[in-house]
C-alpha cells in the first residue's frame, strides 16, 4: 500500500534527492555564461553540464509522482475525497512537467542546436531560432495551468494534513507552496511585483524548505499503532 512504512521512507528518501537535483540545477545556471542573444541562448542548451540537468529534472518528475501519490495516500485515510482531487491536480501538474521537459530536452536541447549549426544560410539560423521561441511562448502559456494544478493541490492538502506528531510540517509545507506558487503566478499573468525577484532567488530555500518538511514528516521513527491507522500515521 502506497502508505506503508516502506513506501513512507522511500518517498522520503525521494524528497532529499529531489533537493540534491534542485540544487545540481542552481550549480549548472551558476556556472553557465549569461547568454548574450538568442543564438547563444540556444547552443549553451547543449553544454553537457546542461543536457544532464536537463535529464534529471525530466526524471525527478516521475519521482516526484510517486511522492505526491503516497503523500496523498495519507491524507486518504482522513479526506478521501480531499485526497484524490488533490493527486488530480498533482498528476496534471507532473504530466505538463514531463512532456515539456521532454520536448525541451530531445528537440530544444538536442534537435535545435544541431540545425542552429548546420544551417547554410542566415535565413535557415532564423528559421531555427523562430522554432525555439515559439517554444517557449508555448511553455509559457502551459505554464499557467502547471502551476494552477499544483497549487490547488497544495491548497487541499494544507488543509487537511496535520495529524500525528508532525503533521503540521506537511501541512505548512504544502501552505507554504501554494502562497509561492500564488505570487508567481500572479507575477506571470497579471503584473509584475517586487516579490518576482526575490521569487526567484529564494527558490532553492523554497525547495529545500518544503521538501526537506515533508521528508521528516514522511519518515516515521516507529511503526504506526492501531489508533494512527485510523487518521495519518504519527511520524
Amino acid at each position: 500500500m502506497p502508505g506503508s512504512i516502506l513506501h513512507r521512507r522511500a518517498a522520503a528518501i525521494v524528497a532529499m534527492l529531489y533537493i540534491l537535483v534542485q540544487a545540481f540545477q542552481s550549480y549548472v545556471f551558476a556556472q553557465l555564461p549569461v547568454p548574450d542573444g538568442p543564438a547563444q541562448e540556444l547552443l549553451l542548451g547543449a553544454a553537457p553540464l546542461n543536457l544532464a540537468r536537463a535529464l534529471l529534472m525530466l526524471l525527478s518528475f516521475f519521482a516526484q509522482a510517486y511522492l505526491l501519490l503516497v503523500v496523498c495516500a495519507l491524507a486518504f485515510r482522513r479526506t478521501p475525497l480531499a485526497a484524490v482531487a488533490a493527486y488530480l491536480g498533482f498528476f496534471a501538474y507532473c504530466l505538463i512537467e514531463v512532456l515539456l521537459r521532454s520536448v525541451e530536452l530531445f528537440h530544444g536541447q538536442l534537435a535545435l542546436p544541431e540545425l542552429y549549426r548546420a544551417a547554410s544560410s542566415h535565413d535557415a539560423q532564423a528559421q531555427v531560432l523562430a522554432q525555439a521561441a515559439a517554444f517557449q511562448s508555448v511553455q509559457r502559456a502551459l505554464y499557467f495551468p502547471l502551476l494552477l494544478a499544483q497549487a490547488l493541490g497544495s491548497l487541499v492538502l494544507a488543509c487537511c494534513l496535520g495529524g500525528g506528531r508532525l503533521g503540521w510540517l506537511a501541512s505548512c509545507a504544502f501552505g507554504l507552496n501554494t502562497v509561492r506558487l500564488s505570487l508567481r503566478m500572479f507575477g506571470m499573468y497579471l503584473m509584475p511585483t517586487p516579490l518576482d525577484p526575490l521569487l526567484d532567488r529564494w527558490y532553492l530555500a523554497f525547495v529545500v524548505a518544503i521538501f526537506g518538511s515533508l521528508a521528516l514528516w514522511l519518515w516515521p521513527s516507529r511503526p504506526p499503532s492501531h489508533a494512527d491507522s485510523r487518521g495519518i500515521a504519527s511520524p
